[in-house]
This record gives C-alpha cells, sequence and structure tokens, in this order.
C-alpha cells in the first residue's frame, strides 16, 4: 500500500477536512486530493479512473456520497488488480438520500439509480479482501452498517467474523475526531497487510500442490439427467444429435459424490474442471459455465472460481492427473499424467477416486 486517493463526500471538494486530516495523519503515503463533481455519474466515474491509473493508486478511501464512486471501481483490466476501498460513513444508496438533503436534478438521480444497480446486481469485484467499512455510532444522517456487513463482512465458514472489516468508531457523519480517524483507518491497512499476507501464503501452498483435472460429462455431471429431461420435441428435433440442444448442458445434475468430492480433493490438490463443448452447440461452453456456477458459486472463494477450461485437446494441459470417463477421447489418451478412468471397475464412483487420490 503506497498511493491512496481521497473521495469526499457531496458538498464538499479537495480541501475537506477528512481528506487533508487523512494526509497530515498518514504522511508515509502519497495522497491524491481532488475536487470530484459527485451528481454527474459518468464524468465523475470516467475522472476516477483516470486518476488510478495516472497516479497507480492501491487505495481509495472515501466519505459519505464517494463510496458510491468507491464501490464502483472495477478490476484494472489489464493487470487484474482491484484497489483496497475504505468507506467512511458510506452512502450506499443515494438515489434514496440525496433527495432528502438538496433539490437534486432527476437525471442525477437516476444516474445514481443506475450506478447502484451496477454495483448491488452486476459487480462481482467487491469482496470482503478489498473492503474496509467504517461507521460512526451517532450517524444523524446514513445508516449502512448493517447492510455493509450483512453483504461484505468478513464470515468464515462457520459463519463467525475472521477479522472483522465493518467497524463502529465514536462520533457523527461529519468531521471525525482525528484520533478516532487515525486509529479506524489504521485498523483498515492493517486489515488489508492481514489480507494480502494470507493470500501470498496461499498463493505459495496452491504452487506446490499437483494439478488434478476433472471432465465434467458423465464424470462430474450426471449425462443422462440431461437427457431425462429432454422435451419430445427437442427428441424429435435432435434426434442422434442431442448434444446439440441448447441449454442442455446448464439442465443436468451432479454425478452422486462430486461436488464433495470436488472440495476434498482441492484441500490437497489444484483442481481444474477440463472439459469439451460440442462444436455445433453454441450455447454449451455458456451452458457449462452456467454449470460451474450454480454448483460452486461464483466468488473469488469457491474452489472451482476461473477453473473451468474447455478444451478439444486435453492433452495440451499439464498435469498430475486426470479423472475422465472417456479415457480414448479429446486427446485423453495423450494426457502426460495419470489417467483415472472414471466408471470403470477400479473407479466405478467418486468414493474409490477419492480415497485412491487422497492416500496418494
Amino acid at each position: 500500500m503506497k498511493n491512496f486517493l481521497y473521495i469526499h463526500g457531496f458538498g464538499s471538494n479537495k480541501d475537506s477536512y477528512t481528506g487533508n486530516t487523512l494526509k497530515q495523519l498518514f504522511p508515509q503515503f502519497n495522497w491524491t486530493l481532488e475536487t470530484f463533481d459527485l451528481l454527474h455519474v459518468v464524468e465523475c466515474n470516467q475522472f476516477i479512473r483516470q486518476l488510478i491509473k495516472e497516479k497507480q493508486i492501491d487505495t481509495v478511501v472515501s466519505s459519505s456520497l464517494g463510496s458510491m464512486y468507491n464501490l464502483f471501481i472495477k478490476k484494472d483490466e489489464d493487470t487484474d488488480q482491484i484497489v483496497n476501498k475504505i468507506l467512511i460513513n458510506p452512502c450506499c444508496f443515494p438515489s434514496r438520500e440525496l433527495p432528502k438533503i438538496a433539490t437534486i436534478p432527476p437525471k442525477a438521480i437516476e444516474m445514481c439509480r443506475a450506478a447502484e444497480f451496477n454495483v448491488y446486481e452486476c459487480h462481482r469485484d467487491n469482496t470482503a479482501d478489498n473492503l474496509f467499512g467504517i461507521f460512526a455510532k451517532n450517524d444523524e444522517l446514513l445508516q449502512y452498517h448493517d447492510f455493509f456487513a450483512g453483504r461484505y463482512g468478513n464470515y468464515g465458514l462457520d459463519g463467525q467474523v475472521e477479522s472483522s472489516n465493518c467497524i463502529w468508531v465514536e462520533g457523527e457523519h461529519h468531521h471525525l475526531d482525528k484520533a478516532v480517524l487515525a486509529d479506524a483507518v489504521q485498523q483498515a491497512i492493517d486489515y488489508f497487510q492481514k489480507v494480502a499476507e494470507r493470500k501470498q501464503k496461499q498463493s505459495q501452498k496452491q504452487e506446490e500442490k499437483p494439478i488434478v483435472y476433472i471432465d465434467l460429462d458423465g464424470t462430474l455431471v450426471d449425462w443422462e439427467s440431461g437427457q431425462r429431461r429432454l422435451t419430445e420435441m427437442e427428441r424429435v428435433q435432435y434426434d442422434g444429435f442431442t448434444d446439440a440442444v441448447p441449454g442442455l448442458f446448464s439442465r443436468m445434475d451432479p454425478m452422486p459424490g462430486g461436488i464433495n468430492a470436488f472440495y476434498e480433493l482441492s484441500k490437497k490438490y489444484d483442481v481444474y474442471i477440463l472439459t469439451s463443448a460440442p462444436w455445433h452447440n453454441e450455447t454449451a461452453p455458456s451452458d457449462k459455465l452456467r454449470w460451474v456456477q450454480k454448483y460452486f458459486g461464483i466468488g473469488e472463494d469457491s474452489p472451482a472460481f476461473k477453473k473451468l477450461i474447455i478444451s478439444h485437446h486435453k492433452d495440451l494441459n499439464k498435469g498430475a492427473y486426470l479423472i475422465d470417463d472417456r479415457p480414448h477421447k479429446n486427446g485423453t489418451d495423450h494426457f502426460e499424467g495419470e489417467i483415472i478412468h472414471f466408471g470403470s471397475e477400479q473407479f466405478p464412483d467418486w468414493e474409490t477416486v477419492t480415497t485412491y487420490l487422497l492416500g496418494r
């Protein structure tokens, strides 16, 4: 963490108390303070993106309405990195709050509503790892602590807080005391450093794990379950070519024990899904992605996050094991590692496969 950007709230500017106080409190960082026209969503968002790129910003601190723009920030298209975001008394739904305090042009409210839809319905980059919320106990204007904690709180698999990224502090909406501000932002900095250390350890561990590829159709996915869901019209229309039915690959059930096996194997191996898609079924690739997201989730915490590979030449992938029900198709027979023939006498189900691999 080195280069910080501060986004002020409604009615403020680059000379804001909070921004300049933070600059004094944390002189070890390079601070960028600018004036933003917060009622012009498109222009303001573009300006922020430009600043992040030009100043190589890695952390964005925002107050009140400025936090909507902070939440709007996406990953860099070239580096796939996203900034750390510290939100102070955030205004999460400005389309609701702004009309309460001022006369706002209808166009501005409409654009705020569009931005809110983007942030909460489409945006997938905001996670507990890159967000930290600071909420004043006596905030007289906004009450979004519970919303933020419920949506972005850092909870473990057992539902317990691992390391809080959502804190209460003494004060009101404007001008938090210097000592309060210093302590709260330092907690955020410490939190992001812990996240970075954890990710580095996970990355090192991942590099040490042998790679396992798992086929989908007939292996992780119950192919016959999709066939049973074909309509009478589809059976006639695609007789002999049912793998070309649009949407077919999103209708299938998991193979018994397959989902659990994926999770178990991911503890010891670097597991990927390696599948082919019928060349004449244009929906098959997206159907398979939809299936993986349905059963494993879409977030970065999913064991299958960005681990779906679609290829007709499986031998081009390097790894230790390939689990497949068709060991002589799509280059499987030329795979460099060990082939585990799923459905064979030796490996009739996922229990035998898991027992074998976890015992290696």
